[in-house]
């Protein structure tokens, strides 16, 4: 239930008190919902001042909500506020048994709503959660927001981030009359990039880390990749040059080539850029412009330039990237990018976010409604982008502070991922090693890991479901370093949103197999001829690049 004004203006007497403790937090929170009564006007003007003047992010409570236990989650006490101007957020505080710590849950896409579905498996451990809207109350696949608004582009940039880890450490704090012991940030996609805005510029803010599939590059792996690969199936007469049964021909060869390399033809590949597979061991026969088993030229030049990536006539345009999809991953590139003859993919066929993306917020200055993806000019727009890089970018190296202050950073990304493209993630890491002095002082701190087979954040071919969180915590609190996550393929797949989060550890009949993924640059590969269902089959093994790839990004 909603609270009135005289009710909140004693809520923030309550807190300010200091007077809520843990054991009572249950009885507390019932009281903040009826509303008791007032204190003095003296006392009431000084409270108001604390959250209010917080400094950089004056905030407002404007609701309160004691939500009674429903297994398996506890009873918490809901807070919702903004921060100004217009960050929103919501705070969920376990009545009883708090574990003493606060999980900050990343947004995905655009934000624009308040993702705490996926906060509730952090709640069931006893979590204090809190998640933002980065700003803005829009649907996740909506960028009208950012349309000439900068303070909007900023607070989804970086801003949102650092005020809503401070706002909910603050009332947390006055809640149980105690700071947080521990604070971690989990997120993916966007969520991602946030936490490595964190890690960069914030390292202040979080004790642990997890970052999956980050969006590194907003402009590059955000925009260009996805301009690039949707405008590549397009061929000379404004047709689609693909089809999904030309895609699912290449998928077939891929996997036939390369397939075996960890010992076992499961159609996960551990290691892609191990995989020496060349479109043009798919050429027709000379004389041949059109077969059902073959590729012909056009074929083939779409095919490398979805595997290379954006480049214009200065060369390569994602350098720090690895190239464009991944080979392996064809079977997730329809109806994205490949559509059904007639039809190109749903970024040019269909009103997408990433035309959004390029009319209202990836340039300094936005063209609006009537650009559209075909006028993207890959010669004079490219440098244009370097104006919004400066804000929106994650890609600083020097992490410093974060490890000085003791910090831990798992990033996790899929290799199958073809929104956010996986060798991004490597290309950092490798730049962080050289950074911060090398293989061993990075992995004192800093570790990544490849899922193999894995989509944007989950599902795919291979195994999604993995208790990073877990990782974390042991790493944080008790100094294991994650040599390996335990990865599981789930009988009922995770949705595109990843709800409702698995809980672990898993029932035996939740997943059909699991395998272990090793931390960068270890894969798994089985070891003789052990059976591939048993974790135990699989080693770590450092798998070289194919011949003419390099090894920090696999170009080819």
């Amino acid at each position: 239930m909603g609270v009135s004004t005289r009710s909140l203006i004693a809520v923030a007497w309550l807190l300010a008190a200091g007077i809520v403790q843990p054991a009572f937090a249950d009885e507390i929170c019932g009281r903040f919902a009826k509303a008791p009564e007032q204190p003095n006007s003296a006392e009431v003007g000084a409270i108001l001042d604390e959250f209010l003047r917080l400094p950089d992010a004056p905030t407002i409570i404007t609701s309160i909500e004691s939500v009674p236990a429903t297994m398996p989650l506890p009873a918490y006490c809901r807070f919702k506020g903004t921060i100004a101007p217009q960050i929103h957020f919501e705070l969920r505080l376990p009545a009883g048994d708090w574990n003493g710590k606060l999980l900050m849950q990343g947004c995905g896409g655009m934000c624009g709503w308040l993702n705490m579905g996926a906060t509730e498996d952090s709640l069931e451990r006893r979590y204090a959660v809190v998640n933002t809207d980065m700003g803005h109350s829009d649907p996740p696949g909506v960028a009208l927001w950012a349309f000439n608004n900068r303070d909007a582009e900023l607070d989804f940039a970086y801003r949102s981030t650092w005020t809503t880890a401070v706002v909910a450490k603050a009332i947390a704090t006055r809640f149980y009359s105690t700071a947080p012991k521990r604070t971690y940030f989990n997120g993916c996609s966007t969520g991602g990039r946030q936490g490595m805005i964190a890690a960069q510029r914030f390292p202040e803010l979080f004790d642990g880390i997890i970052a999956g599939a980050p969006v590194l590059n907003q402009t590059g792996n955000g925009m260009l990749h996805l301009l690039w690969s949707a405008r590549a199936n397009v061929g000379p007469d404004g047709k689609p040059i693909f089809s999904t049964a030309k895609l699912a021909l290449v998928r077939e060869r891929v996997m036939a080539t390369c397939d075996r390399l960890d010992g076992v033809a499961d159609g996960v590949l551990q290691d892609p850029r191990a995989c020496g597979f060349k479109p043009e061991s798919m050429a027709c026969p000379v004389g041949v412009t059109r077969g059902e088993t073959c590729l012909n030229a056009l074929e083939i030049a779409a095919l490398k330039k979805l595997y290379d990536g954006a480049s214009n006539s200065s060369g390569r345009l994602n350098i720090a990237g690895g190239g464009g999809l991944a080979l392996g991953s064809e079977y997730t590139w329809s109806p994205v990018f490949v559509n059904d003859a007639g039809r190109h993919g749903l970024i040019i066929d269909s009103p997408s976010l990433i035309q959004q993306i390029l009319q209202f917020k990836v340039f300094y200055i936005d063209p609006g409604a009537s650009a559209s993806i075909m006028d993207f000019d890959f010669e004079r727009d490219v440098p244009r982008l370097a104006l919004t890089e400066g804000f929106y970018n994650a890609q600083n190296p020097d992490l410093r502070r974060f490890k000085a202050r003791g910090g831990k950073l798992l990033m996790y990304h899929g290799w199958d991922d073809i929104e956010v493209t996986p060798g991004y993630s490597i290309d950092y890491y490798e730049n962080a090693t050289r950074t911060m002095g090398g293989p061993a002082a990075t992995r004192d701190f800093f570790r990544l890991f490849m899922v193999p087979g894995m989509a944007h954040c989950r599902r795919g071919n291979g195994a999604d479901a993995i208790d990073y969180l877990d990782a974390l915590e042991r790493w944080v609190e008790r100094g294991e370093a994650p040599d390996a996550l335990m990865a599981h393929k789930l009988v009922k797949e995770q949705s595109y949103l990843g709800l409702p989060r698995p809980r672990y550890p898993l029932k035996p009949e939740e997943f059909q197999w699991r395998r272990p993924v090793y931390a960068y640059p270890d894969v798994a590969v089985l070891s003789g001829k052990r059976d591939a269902a048993d974790p135990e089959s699989w080693k770590p093994r450092r798998v070289p690049a194919a011949k003419g790839a390099t090894a920090s990004t696999g170009e080819r």
